[in-house]
């Protein structure tokens, strides 16, 4: 029922409504295996979901109405399922169909501000990147891009940190910001360095054992960043 309500033949607004109810229970769909109808689930479901916020894909975008190429909330809500289903290796395969839509809006996730939009957009890249079969479109995300969304994603990770999905995903993060964080300006530094100490203060002051096993890959990342902000001034 849910898959229909995402048919490209149905109205903004009930494409819409089935995208909030699968974003509601999104854990539940996420722990979905192969087993029984599993895989039909995974097949089906993983498509509707693009079709519930790009109806006619070879359609050129607009940037008003219900179908706007971006919008605030519904892109958000589309993220945050996307990012819960490659949580499960056994998504990820029939999640490809999502990865050129999700580099487009690259751009648009990496202009708000204060907005988890870019936290969960580069968790999907480097969740589906740990495949170890290749994903063919990561390869035309620029270094740049790649960049942005880090840095982004630092900008408002501590908008997710109440979610323990969310926080799984952090020494992943820390690994690929290393990767890319040869590119950065100064300022661009600096803000790292201010977001990752705010992360690990408020991380710090949960008192959470399974969390603050995630604060060293972090307070590594600082000095790394402290490292480079250091030669700027040589």
């Amino acid at each position: 029922m849910l898959i229909a309500c995402m048919g490209s033949s149905m109205p903004p607004r009930l494409r819409h409504a089935a995208l909030r109810a699968a974003h509601s229970f999104r854990e539940a769909l996420a722990s979905i295996d192969i087993v029984d109808d599993g895989d039909m689930v995974l097949t089906n479901f993983s498509p509707a979901i693009l079709t519930a916020v790009c109806p006619q894909p070879g359609a050129t975008p607009t940037d008003s109405g219900p179908d706007c190429f971006f919008d605030h909330g519904r892109d958000l809500c589309y993220l945050e399922l996307i990012f819960a289903l490659a949580r499960n290796f056994q998504w990820r395969p029939h999640l490809y169909c999502h990865i050129d839509r999700a580099i487009g809006i690259i751009a648009d996730c990496c202009s708000l501000e204060w907005c988890p939009h870019a936290f969960y957009l580069v968790g999907i890249f480097l969740r589906m990147s740990s495949e170890k079969v290749s994903v063919t479109s990561l390869s035309s995300i620029t270094e740049r891009q790649w960049w942005d969304m880090m840095r982004k994603a630092w900008y408002s990770a501590f908008r997710t940190i109440g979610n323990t999905r969310c926080f799984e995903v952090l020494p992943v993060l820390v690994e690929g910001t290393k990767k890319h964080i040869h590119i950065a300006s100064k300022s661009e530094l600096e803000q790292l360095i201010d977001d990752v100490d705010d992360l690990i203060r408020r991380v710090e002051r949960r008192c959470l054992l399974e969390e603050r096993e995630k604060v060293a890959p972090m307070k590594e990342l600082r000095v790394v960043a402290n490292d480079m902000l250091g030669k700027f001034s040589k």
